[in-house]
């Protein structure tokens, strides 16, 4: 008789490479939210391969290696200084200008050491003069303008079907920038310093921006704070269930969001409680 074979081996994969993948895509995500990204880095990279090349600012009389590497690293740090200054003070579409010209002056004024840095890195001693290097400031700082210039033109064109100005929709430079439709929304949930802005159809958005801030911005649309972090739209809402003292929202995405105590007579005032959820539906 035939010896039974071994049975298969299926590999799972670990607590630990589940969390660190888990925790890489959060990352990526909150990444590519930042005010900018990944248009400051467009811009960036863009201008230090064409300084590389055209040996500006008296950069070609340095070897090419060392051309490539100083741009590389001159602008590399700026890049990462523009994006941290942009995520703490963009929150909003009209932020921009401020943001732009008060990060122009103060960021600006600390390229002398960075030049002088980077080229003692390279092999460089000598670090250019006063003069030329506010002229690197001046020209670094149209490239972020440049940078900034390209993502409006990119909003504005991929948001040229957004409803017509006296709609509610243009009330909220949050659902804007998520380029959510006021009928789309389902809800916004605060994750630290990010907005997830949840639509119908189960795609989100994750957009830097105050918790706060949505809320107020939320005040004309039909849909009510559930718990600290989370407004809920009504027409997302599809049942409530209870368990013992707490009620938990059930929403049309299969999604359930806790009602907090604070809020629960403006969610009974609602009605919603009265929507009571199935076992099936609950468990699903």
């Amino acid at each position: 008789m035939a010896s039974a074979s071994p049975p298969i081996r299926r590999e799972t994969a670990s607590p630990d490479k589940r969390a660190f993948v888990n925790g890489a895509r959060s990352f990526a995500k909150r990444v590519t939210a930042l005010p900018g990204f990944p248009y400051l880095w467009i811009g960036c990279a863009a201008f230090a391969a064409f300084m590389t090349v055209a040996g500006g600012f008296r950069t070609s009389e340095l070897a090419i290696d060392q051309r490539a590497l100083f741009w590389a690293l001159l602008l590399g740090w700026n890049g990462l200084k523009w994006q941290t200054w942009f995520a703490l003070t963009v929150r909003r579409p009209a932020d921009w200008t401020r943001a732009s010209l008060i990060g122009g002056l103060l960021l600006n004024l600390l390229l002398p050491f960075e030049i002088a840095v980077v080229l003692a890195v390279i092999g460089v001693g000598t670090p250019p003069g006063l003069g030329d290097t506010w002229l690197r400031a001046v020209t670094l700082s149209l490239v972020v303008a440049g940078a900034i210039a390209a993502f409006k033109r990119w909003h504005r064109v991929n948001h040229a079907d957004a409803p017509s100005p006296g709609m509610q929709q243009d009330l909220s430079p949050l659902l804007a920038r998520a380029g959510v439709h006021a009928e789309q929304l389902l809800s916004i949930r605060a994750e630290d310093h990010y907005c997830r802005v949840q639509r119908a159809d189960g795609t989100h958005a994750l957009i830097h921006y105050r918790f706060g801030d949505a809320l107020r911005e939320m005040a004309g649309f039909d849909g009510v704070q559930v718990h600290r972090g989370a407004w809920v739209a009504a027409a997302g809402v599809r049942s409530a269930s209870r368990s013992g003292r707490r009620w938990q929202l059930h929403l049309v995405d299969g999604t359930a969001l806790p009602i907090s105590a604070t809020h629960l007579p403006e969610v009974r005032a609602r009605g919603w409680l009265m929507r009571r959820a199935s076992p099936s539906s609950i468990c699903s």
